[in-house]
């Protein structure tokens, strides 16, 4: 038997995606000043991970299937309507994103939403990240730079997603 979503769900699913797609927003900011000061990489390593905390904080907040995915789509979405850089292409990232993060709850049989968890969704939307940008704006010339952003964007996300999942966690039980 697959477990329901009920009210309460919808409900922790549509706040995340309210504040996922304000901080997403937010990032943009984090962003651009760290990339005025200290280039792409740094600018990636600081504010990759902001964007992949939707599927933990999603995932630790609901823990049913999806709900990672879930997270960080909304998120992304939301980001989307709202006047960013990104503009539509966010929630391409966004559903990428949600769906490599998810891969994190899928392996542990959706038994284990901690922390440790929260750290691997977020470094899991690491490289879809990284794919789309050298796809779509043809950000990553050449590989060891490519490697360089993977791990930034990996470090970052495991970063936030795990800080994440522990804030999700301390809040729900």
């Amino acid at each position: 038997m697959r477990p329901r979503y009920t009210a309460v769900d919808f409900a922790l699913l549509g706040v995340t995606a309210v504040v996922m797609g304000i901080l997403f927003t937010l990032a943009w900011t984090v962003y651009e000043v760290a990339d005025a000061f200290g280039g792409p990489i740094v600018a990636r390593a600081l504010s990759y991970g902001l964007w992949f905390i939707g599927a933990p904080l999603g995932a630790t907040l609901v823990k049913k299937p999806l709900s990672g995915f879930l997270g960080e789509t909304l998120g992304a979405l939301l980001e989307s309507l709202l006047p960013t850089i990104g503009g539509t292409t966010n929630l391409i990232y966004g559903v990428v994103q949600g769906a490599l993060s998810e891969l994190a709850y899928l392996f542990t049989g959706y038994k284990r939403f901690d922390a440790f968890i929260g750290a691997l969704a977020g470094a899991l939307a690491g490289p879809g990240a990284v794919a789309l940008d050298a796809i779509l704006f043809d950000a990553i010339a050449e590989p060891p730079v490519m490697l360089l952003w993977l791990l930034a964007a990996s470090f970052s996300g495991a970063l936030y997603g795990g800080l994440a999942a522990l804030a999700a966690s301390t809040f729900r039980g």
